[in-house]
């Protein structure tokens, strides 16, 4: 640990109880000398003075996406106008809060996800106060933290190019064994196995109402448009479709199992394991999920069908139309992959993107947080 004394402490801004419950655990391990945590939920004071600063943040951004997750979660018929002034007000008063806690004295702030509502009047404010945000989050590979100073998902610092991976050896291996995503007690992830076709695709289910969607999903808006994106496909005779409900989201969708009683060739499976369905399949259809990387890591197809930091020429495919799709899909079994440029790629992240979840991973936070704060 280094003994360097940091005049201004780096501000560890929590939104949510767990949280605050991570960012204890990193002050426990490197020291409270090095941060301040500061809780959004405990903090109800209003700078009037903040007024006067309105007119240097743009909170437009944040404002378009409450709107449309808030329509994403609720699916109500209340009419964009009236969502709209609330959202604006709402994030005006936010506004007025957080000012009081960023103030001054810090020089960095680290910060989960960053595309939320709150989270973008933050960094708003940040921009003009001079603080450099630094975001985290649940890792990309099992068992790891995403940390990076530009952000998270689409928007993070990975290399886009095919030639930097090309180029990129290390002989080290990849972890085999994804991380089970646990249901929120819903019983579609319970009981039997009724048992999976020879040849299928695999296509996962995201949250609707998830960043990864609203910012980054330009032409398939939920769960619902993807799924009549999948249905309108001629398939070969022989490949099936494999759909997966996501564990985490709150939408649920009687509607689209009733459209595919009667079908032989669509059908959910959400009593296997994530990682069951990857490995079996011919090939993996997602918007920008997770998934698509952990895919990789069982060297199948992955056709990405919106923004994602993965969508690489040479390790996955892309398809931003109808007919595009239909035209990968149509030649998929004789589609090859370039498997060393994909373990490059996943290399890539493992061992020098992400932090891996050891006994030391809060400690290369404070490292890494230091290093790039005297740099």
């Amino acid at each position: 640990m280094s003994s360097v004394s940091l005049k201004q402490p780096i501000l560890l801004l929590s939104f949510r109880k767990n949280h605050q419950t991570f960012f204890r655990a990193l002050v426990e391990q490197c020291g409270n000398e090095y941060f301040l945590i500061r809780s959004t939920k405990s903090s109800f004071k209003f700078s009037f003075k903040a007024f006067g600063y309105l007119n240097r943040v743009d909170l437009t951004g944040a404002c378009d996406f409450a709107v449309k997750e808030f329509y994403a979660k609720t699916n109500l018929k209340i009419p964009i106008m009236m969502v709209s002034l609330y959202f604006k007000y709402l994030a005006i008063i936010n506004f007025l809060r957080y000012e009081v806690i960023l103030d001054s004295k810090y020089q960095k702030m680290l910060l989960w996800n960053g595309g939320k509502f709150r989270q973008r009047i933050v960094i708003e404010i940040a921009k003009y106060k001079g603080i450099k945000v630094y975001f985290f989050e649940n890792g990309l590979l099992p068992n790891t933290l995403v940390f990076d100073e530009k952000g998270i998902n689409y928007e993070n610092s990975v290399p886009r190019n095919k030639a930097f991976y090309s180029d990129y050896h290390i002989l080290k291996s990849l972890p085999t064994a994804l991380v089970p995503r646990v249901g929120k007690n819903r019983d579609i992830f319970k009981g039997e196995k009724k048992g999976l076709p020879v040849k299928y695709i695999f296509v996962p289910f995201q949250v609707d109402y998830d960043t990864q969607i609203i910012s980054h999903s330009h032409w398939i808006k939920n769960m619902r448009m993807l799924f009549e994106i999948i249905s309108k496909l001629k398939l070969p005779s022989d490949i099936h479709i494999v759909f997966k409900e996501h564990p985490s989201s709150g939408v649920e969708y009687p509607d689209l199992y009733q459209k595919i009683q009667n079908s032989t060739q669509m059908a959910f499976q959400n009593t296997y394991s994530t990682q069951e369905l990857i490995e079996n399949s011919i090939a993996v259809i997602t918007i920008n999920s997770t998934v698509g990387v952990e895919s990789l890591l069982f060297h199948k197809k992955v056709i990405v069908l919106g923004d994602a930091f993965y969508k690489i020429e040479g390790i996955t495919l892309f398809a931003n139309t109808q007919l595009a799709l239909q035209n990968i899909v149509t030649t998929i079994e004789s589609i090859e992959i370039d498997t060393n440029l994909i373990d490059n790629f996943l290399k890539y992240l493992y061992y020098d993107y992400l932090i891996r979840k050891d006994e030391d991973y809060l400690t290369e936070i404070y490292h890494r947080l230091l290093a790039k704060r005297q740099g």
